[in-house]
């Protein structure tokens, strides 16, 4: 399988599909939240708890991982520039954790789903089909592609989409949200680890949700 080289040539390949996919596998964990809420009718504060308890369960993990035995498996999920730093996912559930605690304060909790659900999954498409398709470099960015940037937006798009219309509250206009956020911030390749892009997606689009609630442009 073709992979795209790193803008370095002297650099070493760091991840394949199948590595970034067994990455993305791990992200479709967000799906744990609508579920909870829809289906399992659980209240907000216990997925709070829920969420909080799983912070707590992956900071001994990391510090197993960072001082006791570096070379452990769980390095197989990590990119090269991440193993020496806590992992993403310790970030991604506190942004997790930000956003549902907005929850009828500034937002209901169906804008808070999309936001996480949407750019999550829009994410991990935008990942494994630049991994697996792309070919040509997107401007401005070392490694991401045209292909995974178009079909991460659009993959988004389509997902919040389907997801608004599964929980019934169909909207054309609100998977928007998610998907601009995508859009944008898929060009700013070269922040910290810990402030990378995919962890300010649902921020994003929980904040351009906000702005349109404030002036009455949506309920």
């Amino acid at each position: 399988m073709r992979k795209i080289k790193n803008a370095d040539p002297s650099e070493p390949i760091e991840f394949n599909f199948f590595n970034e996919l067994g990455r993305k596998v791990v992200h479709l964990s967000v799906l744990i939240i609508p579920f909870s809420y829809h289906v399992l009718n659980f209240e907000i504060w216990f997925i709070l708890l829920g969420l909080f308890s799983v912070l707590c369960f992956f900071i001994p993990i990391e510090l197993y991982r960072l001082k006791i035995n570096q070379n452990t498996r769980l390095n197989l999920f990590m990119r090269e520039a991440e193993k020496e730093d806590p992992a993403n996912y310790i970030f991604t559930t506190l942004i997790w954790l930000l956003v549902l605690l907005g929850v009828d304060l500034f937002y209901p909790m169906e804008i808070a789903e999309l936001a996480l659900v949407a750019t999550v999954l829009g994410d991990s498409a935008a990942a494994l089909i630049g991994k697996g398709v792309g070919k040509r470099r997107l401007p401005f960015t070392q490694e991401k592609t045209v292909e995974g940037y178009i079909g991460g937006v659009f993959f988004t798009y389509i997902t919040g989409y389907l997801f608004l219309y599964i929980i019934g509250s169909p909207s054309l206009g609100l998977p928007l949200l998610p998907a601009i956020a995508i859009a944008f911030l898929d060009f700013f390749e070269n922040l910290p680890f810990w402030a990378a892009d995919n962890l300010f997606h649902p921020l994003i689009s929980i904040f351009l949700a906000y702005f349109l609630i404030l002036f009455d442009i949506i309920k």
